[in-house]
């Protein structure tokens, strides 16, 4: 299974090639993409600030994801991360921190080019 990030959504909407190919290799493996609802709502506000052919392709990338939905295992899951990064003086803001947890509670792959993620114990992040 695998979780994007927002960045990996809006990198796809605005042509970035290396997001563009990594979402078609995804699509043609029949892979589903999972989009925590925090992403969703990034990916929205990011959309809100550009024109209407970017807001439009913004929406089709959402509606081909399916939602991670927060719930109290991915909060108390979030809350670990936090601990764990702030013990080795790291964060990552509270979209990222819950786009993480829900990658990790469910054991899924996280494509994104967030070198952030990488200290993140127990996350598989794949770059595009």
């Amino acid at each position: 299974m695998v979780s994007v990030d927002a960045r990996f959504v809006i990198d796809c909407v605005r042509g970035l090639p290396s997001a563009v190919e990594r979402y078609r290799t995804l699509r043609d493996a029949l892979e589903p993409l999972h989009l925590s609802v925090v992403a969703r709502a990034a990916v929205i506000t990011d959309a809100a600030d550009r024109d209407a052919t970017f807001q439009h392709k913004a929406a089709d990338m959402i509606r081909a994801t399916e939602s991670l939905d927060i719930d109290a295992e991915s909060i108390r899951c979030a809350a670990e991360i936090a601990r764990e990064l702030a013990r080795e003086g790291r964060r990552l803001d509270g979209v990222d921190l819950f786009v993480a947890a829900g990658a990790r509670r469910h054991g899924q792959v996280l494509v994104s080019a967030n070198p952030s993620f990488e200290h993140v114990a127990g996350l598989v992040r794949e770059p595009y």
